[in-house]
């Protein structure tokens, strides 16, 4: 485990980087395409290391799967927070054409 991320890494990194996502998202949704790219990599790279047949096996024996099961989690509010972004901004579009 000690070449693995840690979990207060891996939840500081993948919330935060949802929370820019979704704060650039709601001002224009082409930002989306800046920062889902990001954290698809290293949500991408971290998994990809989880489901190793020989590293997750070990990953699971030392860590547990509190580990596993909070990666995941971190990973998925880090993924869906910028596109809640994108439905944001296009509420705040509609809305501000039903007042116009």
């Amino acid at each position: 485990m000690d070449k693995e991320l840690s979990l207060e890494f891996i939840w500081l990194f993948f919330p935060i980087a949802g929370i820019i996502g979704f704060l650039l998202a709601r001002k224009h949704p082409a930002f989306l395409f800046l920062i889902i790219p990001f954290v698809f990599m290293f949500a991408w790279l971290h998994v990809s290391e989880i489901n190793d047949p020989f590293v997750g096996k070990d990953i699971i024996r030392e860590a547990g799967y509190s580990y596993v099961v909070q990666s995941y989690i971190a990973i998925s509010i880090g993924t869906i927070l910028p596109f809640l972004g994108v439905f944001a901004w296009v509420w705040r579009r509609r809305k501000e054409k039903l007042l116009a």
